[in-house]
């Protein structure tokens, strides 16, 4: 009887301490998951302030000219990391953003570093160093979204986009600056009346003010449905002549001065763009003096989409450098883009190139590149 008590005991003591042990566990565990539930709800919150995200494109280039001569190149276009964000989301819809987007394809190279801050819809203000508020290729389309491989040779000229611009300033379409914006009538998640007002160094990016004065740049943009956008812009201020004189004689034709050191110049224009999911079409007229050079140009594009991975689109744009004189050129263009997977684009383009009692050779190119994303 004594051992069978002694037993029981034992059993009870035994079953005690495991159900303790277990009691215990269950709460250190239940604690872990609480803590790991904290840290989660605090990671929602960080996470749209830290936003990371880059793309790398590469590809092949291949030109022939009629008179024989011939490119063949290989070739890094862009390598770009950004780290972005929402900083602060008020009740009433204030924010406000940040971004940095550093290019690595040949020297490290800040292309956007900007704040911004927004307490209404109808007004905010950006200031660092972003994309003009000139032309809506320019600005609404990134290397990541645009059609064709090469952006229009018009926006590329007059707009900073390339090294080809008439004022020799190579900024993929940005300044440093201050602007304001905002956007009224608001419908459907988009304001129907947007504007854009700023005033920037003129200098291209990473660069200080080179002259006496500020550029100063505006766009006005009427949306009147989700897929539909009217745009008109205005850019002007004074660009260094030194470098360009000897380049474009017709920008000092009223100058008797040939040292002159500061020309004035303006861009102005405007376009339509319309893109739903099955189509998508874009125009846009920029006209503009540089000194005494009167310039224009005019591109239209249109093309179609398919199963949500593979556009294709045609394109005319016609290019006056110099409305004095009898030369312009005009480039007919055909691409292709195909996207397999989320984070791969593969594009194609063929271009005409055909310069009118300019001197040049007309040229055939053609591109490939591939865009990968992370």
């Amino acid at each position: 009887m004594k051992r069978f008590l002694l037993y029981i005991f034992s059993l009870c003591a035994f079953y005690t301490a495991f159900a303790q042990s277990a009691v215990t566990e269950d709460a250190t565990l239940q604690e872990r998951v609480s803590k790991l539930e904290q840290r989660s709800a605090v990671w929602d919150k960080l996470k749209p302030a830290f936003k990371f995200s880059g793309y790398i494109q590469g590809g092949y280039d291949y030109l022939w000219n009629e008179d024989g001569t011939t490119t063949s190149t290989f070739h890094l276009r862009r390598a770009r990391m950004s780290l972005q964000g929402d900083i602060y989301k008020g009740q009433k819809g204030a924010k406000a953003s940040y971004r940095i987007q550093i290019d690595l394809c040949k020297e490290l190279s800040i292309m956007d570093l900007w704040v911004k801050y927004q307490p209404v819809n109808q007004f905010g203000a950006q200031v660092g160093q972003f994309k003009v508020p000139i032309s809506i290729e320019n600005t609404d389309y990134n290397a990541t979204q645009l059609e064709f491989i090469t952006y229009a040779n018009t926006v590329q000229r007059l707009v900073r986009m390339s090294s080809s611009d008439l004022q020799g300033i190579n900024s993929s379409g940005r300044d440093i600056g201050l602007q304001l914006y905002g956007g009224f009538i608001k419908k459907d998640g988009f304001s129907i009346i947007n504007y854009e007002l700023g005033v920037f160094n003129g200098a291209g990016i990473n660069n200080k003010d080179n002259n006496k004065s500020k550029d100063i740049a505006g766009r006005l943009t009427i949306q009147p449905m989700k897929d539909l956008k009217i745009a008109g812009y205005y850019m002007g201020g004074q660009t260094n002549a030194s470098s360009l004189v000897e380049k474009y004689p017709g920008m000092l034709v009223n100058h008797p001065d040939a040292n002159v050191t500061y020309l004035g110049y303006c861009r102005y224009g405007g376009g339509v763009d319309y893109e739903n999911k099955y189509i998508f079409a874009r125009s846009e007229y920029i006209a503009g003096k540089t000194g005494d050079l009167n310039t224009e140009g005019v591109y239209a594009l249109v093309g179609a989409k398919f199963l949500g991975k593979c556009t294709v689109g045609v394109r005319c744009d016609y290019f006056d450098e110099d409305k004095n004189s009898v030369g312009n050129q005009i480039s007919y263009s055909a691409a292709i883009s195909y996207r397999p997977w989320k984070y791969l684009r593969l594009q194609a383009e063929y271009t005409l190139q055909q310069y009118r009692q300019m001197g040049k050779p007309n040229a055939n190119c053609i591109y490939f590149m591939a865009t990968a994303l992370f």
